[in-house]
């Protein structure tokens, strides 16, 4: 017996999982998906912006960010007399001024903070959450291709993250797991 008779192969042709009608729809819902996620995609922060809560600006600046090659961190925010967060400024994850006590010549690494001044002010205001102030400049080069090498950016799978944690309790050490 030979292998091609054993194994005998299946062409995409023969498979039919759904009739012609649900094929379409899908499709159609897949386009209408595509376009809608291009249109973000496209969204620069502009000043005027409003979000419904302060969770999607954050995610807004995030995807913003991924596409541009940066991370994103809150460097201030205040809270209200109500306690609730009313003010909150997002900057670039290496964003300020690192003074050293150390002399350069003795350092074996450089700085990793830039003194790079892109940033977004968020309000409160009433129900929702508008985009006050907006600086996009950067004053060094990005790259969006190495944009999921930042920290912030790095994202892992639930299942995975159950596994580790399922490996970790069961006593697996962390390079084993991986």
């Amino acid at each position: 017996m030979s292998t091609s008779q054993v194994l005998n192969p299946i062409s995409l042709e023969d498979i039919s999982l759904c009739n012609d009608d649900q094929v379409q729809e899908v499709t159609l819902m897949d386009s209408i998906t595509v376009l809608t996620k291009e249109r973000e995609l496209d969204e620069v922060p502009e000043i005027g912006m409003a979000f419904e809560m302060v969770d999607k600006v954050k995610e807004f600046y995030k995807q913003y960010a991924i596409r541009c090659g940066f991370g994103v961190r809150v460097r201030s925010s205040s809270k209200g007399e109500d306690n609730e967060i009313c003010f909150i400024k997002l900057v670039y994850s290496r964003e300020g001024n690192y003074v050293s006590y150390i002399p350069p010549e003795l350092k074996s690494q450089p700085t990793k903070t830039k003194n790079c001044a892109t940033w977004i002010t968020v309000v409160k205001k009433a129900a929702q959450w508008d985009i006050r102030n907006v600086i996009l400049h950067h004053n060094h080069d990005l790259s969006p291709m190495k944009s999921r090498m930042i920290c912030e950016n790095k994202k892992i799978n639930v299942q995975v993250k159950r596994t580790l944690d399922m490996n970790d309790e069961a006593g697996v050490r962390i390079n084993k797991s991986f």
